[in-house]
């Protein structure tokens, strides 16, 4: 009996350990949770930005013997029970309120007898989203426009490669649409007109697994932007705001100066500094990065130059989804007093490759140039953009027959029409164009040339030197210095240019004509002769008839240059000295004063400034009140001055290297 129950005992022992071996013990699985998704970012989120938050979960696993558990809940603490003791791989993802992953992350550990808490980190963003940017440069004045955007992500570590854009240049917009994995990217674009960057910007983009993120920007030439508040976010999801300023808040931007721009985080307590790191950009370009960013921010010193200008920086750190960015636009104006020339480029027609010394440059309204190069028998209608000229209409022979024999061109900004003079077929001959603001485009103007002669005339066209425009009468007048001593004067109506009559000179000294200019009141015209140290002049009807012309004082020598500087003062000069002339009530002119500059070229705006280009590669700023001179400011380029002229608050420098220079007027 004993020998049996010792059996018996022996036997459940077996039993029971076998059991054991096919039937572990159980226990709970306690979890939680750590999500890394962020709830937004300055700019660009998908449409709703709530459908970024983790609103619940799923959390799957498996374990010991292929055993396998699923379970949703709306809490980051989860406790599944009954779970064979043993190692577990568990998976949880994250979603939001509509039922879309976001987030998934996976652990393996073993499971004990003794719970102890596990942490699963949803660490991998899933899914795809859509990104789709609309950029438009409709304010502004673009001749040859091109946008690059670039993209970086969703490492911020990542390659930066380019994205394709769908140009609309009737539009003057630009479109980007791409599919990109879920996570935060840098998204940089930079608008050129043709060679020249005009405008750049950086902003940070949030991708979300089915959700589509929209942007748009509008450029600005002319806009002083305000400070830019901007909301940054951590992994945790909890918003950070930053703003990025200038420190000293000027109320103007200086060219050439140099400014300070702060970025700083209004809630310093919550930022995560694992990784903690800054981009700095001007105009959309990287010019600073910060590596070890602290929660008292960063700061950017730059040396500014004209123009408008956006200052970016982009953050993030080590942490999923971080990125964030803010902006700060600004406009730069020229340094110095109103009426001073600030240079601006000093090449600023380096896109036209046949600039050369024959090449004229005449003004055209509205700040706009025109530039003939009759070398290469091509004439460009200019706009200027970003301190540089920019070619909106190109014409060569195939449009007009005589431009291979192309002499001179006159023109001005206070008259649509403009006169051409060249020698096609081996005489004189000239026409006229007219400018077509709107359209921007050059016309013939009909019945306007005459080759050899004016036929209603029949005087023998010699050799043309000079024109003057009389805006307030509609008139051009143009001067043959041929034997036969006469100008023509041209009446400009209805769209149409005819002449209305010509007129002797005073005396053959006068017939080799230098240079010639109306007065801004259209009251006179005045006409000077490098064979004269006196200028002529003569007032004029309503219909342009000049009455008896008179003489000035003499100058100290040979006059090669008359202008009216405003209606009761004359500059005239010569290539050592400028004199200024008093103008009379009778119509005659009595030296005021001499100034020891030499000229190379002068222009005038008719009021209260005007510029001389002397032989000592300066460009000099002069003011005017009544008939008082004062000289204001000058800059020296680094070779000579040919040729200048001046379009509304613009003045191009035709130099002996065959640049162009362009200044401003400062305001």
């Amino acid at each position: 009996m004993r020998r049996f129950n010792t059996f018996l005992f022996v036997l459940i022992i077996v039993m029971l350990l076998a059991s054991c071996s096919e039937n572990p013990g159980t226990t709970t699985m306690k979890l939680v949770l750590s999500t890394k998704v962020e709830e937004g970012s300055r700019t660009l989120l998908p449409t709703d930005n709530t459908l970024i938050d983790v609103t619940k979960y799923t959390v799957s696993g498996i374990g010991p013997n292929g055993k396998t558990f699923t379970k949703s809940t709306d809490s980051s603490s989860v406790e599944i029970e009954g779970l064979t003791i043993g190692e577990w791989t568990v998976t949880a993802k994250g979603l939001n309120r509509e039922g879309t992953e976001l987030v998934s992350g996976s652990s393996t550990f073993r499971l004990t007898s003794t719970p102890t808490p596990q942490t699963i980190v949803l660490d991998s963003l899933v899914g795809t989203g859509s990104f789709s940017m609309v950029l438009d440069w409709s304010l502004c004045d673009v001749a040859n426009p091109k946008m690059e955007v670039f993209l970086t992500g969703p490492d911020m570590d990542a390659d930066e490669v380019i994205l394709d854009i769908t140009m609309n240049t009737d539009a003057k917009t630009a479109t980007v649409s791409e599919s990109l994995s879920a996570g935060s990217y840098k998204v940089r674009a930079i608008l050129w007109d043709g060679t020249t960057q005009v405008a750049g910007l950086v902003e940070a983009v949030r991708i979300s697994n089915g959700m589509t993120t929209s942007g748009s920007h509008t450029f600005h030439f002319n806009e002083l932007g305000p400070t830019t508040l901007t909301y940054f976010n951590d992994a945790t999801g909890k918003p950070l705001k930053g703003t990025l300023t200038a420190t000293s808040n000027p109320e103007t931007y200086l060219d050439g100066l140099q400014y300070t721009f702060q970025f700083a985080f209004t809630d310093q307590a919550s930022i995560d500094t694992n990784g903690l790191s800054l981009e700095w950009y001007y105009d959309g370009n990287l010019v600073q990065v910060v590596d070890s960013l602290t929660t008292s921010g960063s700061s950017l010193s730059r040396v500014v130059g004209h123009g408008v200008h956006r200052i970016d920086a982009v953050v993030y750190n080590k942490r999923l989804g971080s990125t964030g960015s803010a902006s700060f636009t600004f406009t730069v104006v020229p340094n110095g007093q109103s009426g001073e020339m600030a240079l601006l480029n000093d090449d600023a027609a380096g896109g036209i490759s046949n600039i050369d010394e024959d090449t004229i440059i005449s003004s055209l309204p509205g700040d706009m140039f025109l530039v003939t190069t009759p070398n290469s028998a091509k004439i460009y209608i200019c706009s200027i953009s970003s301190g540089s000229f920019h070619v909106v209409k190109e014409y060569g022979a195939d449009n007009f027959a005589w431009l291979g024999s192309l002499k001179h061109v006159f023109s001005s900004e206070d008259s649509n029409y403009i006169v051409e003079t060249d020698n096609k077929g081996g005489t004189e001959n000239f026409g006229c164009l007219y400018y077509n603001s709107t359209s921007k485009t050059l016309e013939d103007v009909a019945g306007s040339r005459h080759e050899g002669v004016v036929s209603s005339l029949g005087i023998p066209l010699t050799n043309f030197t000079a024109a003057a425009f009389n805006g307030p009468r509609g008139l051009i007048f143009l001067s043959d210095a041929g034997t036969a001593g006469y100008d023509y004067a041209l009446k400009t109506e209805n769209n149409g240019v005819r002449v209305v009559g010509s007129f002797r000179k005073k005396g053959s000294v006068y017939y080799n004509v230098a240079d010639m200019d109306c007065s801004p009141n259209g009251s006179y015209l005045v006409s000077c002769s490098s064979s004269a140290a006196k200028f002529v002049s003569a007032s004029l009807s309503e219909i342009g008839t000049p009455a008896i012309t008179s003489e000035s004082q003499a100058s100290s020598s040979s006059i090669s240059k008359v202008r009216f500087v405003n209606n009761q003062t004359v500059v005239a000069t010569n290539p050592y000295e400028f004199t200024s002339f008093k103008v009379v009530n009778s119509g005659t002119y009595t030296k005021y004063k001499t100034y020891g500059i030499s000229v190379n070229d002068i222009a005038q705006d008719g009021g209260n400034y005007f510029y001389v280009a002397d032989n000592s590669r300066r460009l000099v700023s002069f003011s005017v009140s009544g008939y008082e001179i004062s000289q204001l400011g000058s800059t020296t380029l680094d070779n000579a001055i040919a040729r200048i002229c001046l379009s509304g608050k613009y003045l191009a420098a035709l130099t002996s290297a065959n640049t162009v220079a362009l200044f401003e007027v400062i305001e």
